[in-house]
């Protein structure tokens, strides 16, 4: 009966952002906003990120969140240089422990906004553009097959927005 009651609401948030998306006087700010919100909501997740690459670097820019404070989205908690190579390969990224995890950089920064797991997943917009929607958790976390398919249909639908918001601004 829970098993149900998740699906149902999983298919609801889904719907709720393909409607947001195709709205003509949604910003892209809010829509992206709309999408890691559930995506934590969804999950119990503290907080949640999409980033984007930097054209011409391997910096991941933040271009939306949610739960999460401006001093933890600024201290590169990820080994950006191990991250970048794995969202451009199409890894997805599952930390359960940050407190043993070699690619945690910042380990302080982690304890500090109480931050012990994540979940990564890649998305490309287009042949040039990648992003990443980042799910972080305060306990250790093991995601269900469910939860990951919904995480990676947001992922998807941030795209999609971002595609739709490029074409709109080019009419």
């Amino acid at each position: 009966m829970q098993e149900n009651k998740m699906l149902d609401s999983y298919f609801y948030a889904l719907n709720r952002v393909i409607d947001v998306i195709y709205r003509e006087d949604e910003d892209l700010a809010d829509v992206l906003h709309f999408i890691v919100s559930l995506a934590t909501e969804l999950t119990n997740a503290k907080g949640s990120t999409i980033r984007v690459f930097e054209q011409g670097s391997f910096d991941l820019k933040a271009v939306s969140s949610y739960g999460l404070s401006q001093t933890f989205l600024k201290s590169g908690v990820i080994d950006s240089g191990k991250s970048a190579t794995e969202i451009m390969e199409g890894d997805t990224i599952i930390l359960t422990d940050f407190e043993n995890d070699p690619r945690i950089k910042n380990l302080q920064a982690a304890q500090k906004e109480n931050v012990n797991a994540l979940i990564g997943i890649p998305l490309t917009v287009n042949e040039t553009t990648y992003s990443i929607l980042r799910v972080y958790f305060s306990s250790k976390k093991v995601p269900t097959h469910e939860e990951m398919e919904m995480l990676n249909s947001l992922g998807k639908l941030s795209c999609l927005a971002i595609e739709h918001s490029v074409i709109r601004s080019s009419q």
